[in-house]
């Protein structure tokens, strides 16, 4: 009803002020359409104004529920976007921990190859120190043989021991 008011104190000062500078007898028909225009004006508010009204209402309201649910989406995937980075935290320390041991395991099978390695080392020089020795004796068996033969052939036995030791030293060189 104010804005009814305030239409027709809009529009009066136009109708009082409207004076034209013919003569009297060519009135024109401008009041009675100014107040057609006024009832036409407040029938369409009394229909419309309402409708509107709650059109812009239910849109304030519509706008208003999808940013609170975009909100509530951006929420979700900051949240989402913590725990992914947590889990990719969490995955980095599980990789250092794993290569980590990697590591301590290498060293410790390097370390147990190269005792192995060292073991059978030793092994094989003393494998070598026993063959050498068994050959040892087998040439020192084989030369006294020798010796042994050439006497028992040869005119040897009449030797005396000087001569015999020096046979013997010859064969052993």
């Amino acid at each position: 009803m104010r804005k009814l008011l305030w239409m027709a104190a809009f529009f009066l000062p136009a109708v009082v002020l409207a004076s034209g500078g013919e003569a009297a007898e060519h009135e024109t028909d401008f009041v009675p359409r100014l107040v057609n225009f006024i009832i036409f004006a407040g029938i369409i508010y009394y229909f419309v104004a309402e409708p509107v009204k709650n059109f812009f209402t239910g849109r304030s309201a519509e706008i208003a529920a999808k940013l609170e649910e975009v909100q509530k989406r951006l929420k979700a995937t900051k949240k989402a976007k913590e725990d992914a980075q947590a889990e990719y935290e969490a995955a980095e320390a599980t990789a250092a921990e794993i290569i980590e041991s990697a590591k301590k395991e290498a060293k410790l099978l390097a370390k147990k190859l190269d005792e192995q390695l060292r073991a059978e080392l030793h092994n094989l020089e003393k494998l070598q120190e026993e063959k050498m020795e068994v050959e040892k004796r087998q040439m020192v068996r084989k030369t006294v043989a020798e010796v042994l033969d050439e006497l028992f052939k040869g005119d040897a036995i009449g030797m005396d021991e000087k001569k015999f030791v020096n046979l013997i030293m010859k064969k052993v060189a």
